[in-house]
Order: structure tokens, then C-alpha cells, then sequence
């Protein structure tokens, strides 16, 4: 069976072999797609990104070290 001792070894070279080709498959299908969001989630990554600015200005512009 190809120089292998087992048939399991056989097995699991065989899968690891199949799995990486539809990872590869997987990859070139999707690979520019991007992901549709809904207008809340889209709102709430604006507040998110908001309160971000706001603690970063906070951190560097009001501290004395």
C-alpha cells in the first residue's frame, strides 16, 4: 500500500491530503466575497468604533506621565 506499514497510516495521510485540497477549494470560492450586514449591525460597529476614538483620545491626549 504505497511503502506504508498500515493501512490506519494510509488512512491518515489520505485524509490530510483530502482535507487541505477542500480547504484549497474552499479558499478559491469564497475568496472574494464579503459578508452581507444588517443596518443594526452595521450601527452597532459604528458605536463601537465611536467609543474606541473616544478612549484612545482619552489615553493620550489627557495624562501626565
Amino acid at each position: 500500500m504505497g511503502g506504508f506499514a498500515d493501512f490506519s497510516v494510509f488512512l491518515a495521510y489520505s485524509l490530510v491530503f483530502l482535507s487541505a485540497g477542500v480547504c484549497i477549494i474552499y479558499g478559491i470560492v469564497n475568496w472574494d466575497k464579503e459578508g452581507d450586514i444588517s443596518a443594526e449591525e452595521n450601527e452597532e460597529e459604528k458605536k463601537w468604533l465611536k467609543t474606541e476614538i473616544e478612549i484612545d483620545e482619552e489615553i493620550s491626549g489627557g495624562g501626565a506621565v
